[in-house]
């Protein structure tokens, strides 16, 4: 940013925007821009650590095995695409799907706002048993307690409330 010089102090010239309504904008980025650039930076290290495993598949991995090594591989993080958004008072929760094998995975991350950004603090993942219904024949799922979700480790499993 330029500096103006008035009467031999340096003042940071203003913004547009400070000039006229008198306050700096601060730019926060959306729960689903934080989301989305988490998964891509994931990705990246996870591509990164699939060529180090193809490596060592390669060399401890016999004919059958090796065969299926791509099965033994991370999966691209990068392929979840946005389902849901929800945001009130300085927390939000995105829900994503991706296609895993023959299935869809769907998971919930729950954020907290941190300053100008986001900050995960919870992650779950939807049930397998009930696919997120709650239910299983006749009664609540066992898997999941009914509610749809099973929590990711990284324990407490009682940070933030189920939602």
């Amino acid at each position: 940013m330029a500096a103006k010089i008035t009467k031999g102090r340096k003042r940071p010239e203003r913004s547009f925007t400070e000039r006229r309504l008198g306050f700096k904008l601060i730019t926060v980025i959306t729960p689903q821009q934080f989301l989305e650039a988490f998964l891509q930076e994931k990705a990246a290290a996870y591509a990164e650590t699939n060529v180090r495993l193809s490596s060592i598949h390669r060399k401890y991995f016999g004919a059958p095995v090796l065969e299926d090594a791509g099965a033994f591989l991370l999966r691209d993080p990068s392929k979840a695409v946005t389902e849901d958004v929800k945001q009130s008072n300085g927390s939000a929760i995105v829900i994503t799907r991706e296609p895993v094998l023959n299935t869809i995975l769907r998971e919930r991350y729950h954020l907290s706002a941190d300053g100008e950004s986001w900050k995960i603090i919870r992650m779950d993942r939807q049930c397998f048993a009930c696919r997120g219904t709650g239910r299983f024949e006749e009664s609540a799922c066992s898997q999941c307690e009914g509610e749809g979700w099973i929590h990711r480790p990284g324990k407490p499993s009682d940070v933030g409330e189920r939602s």
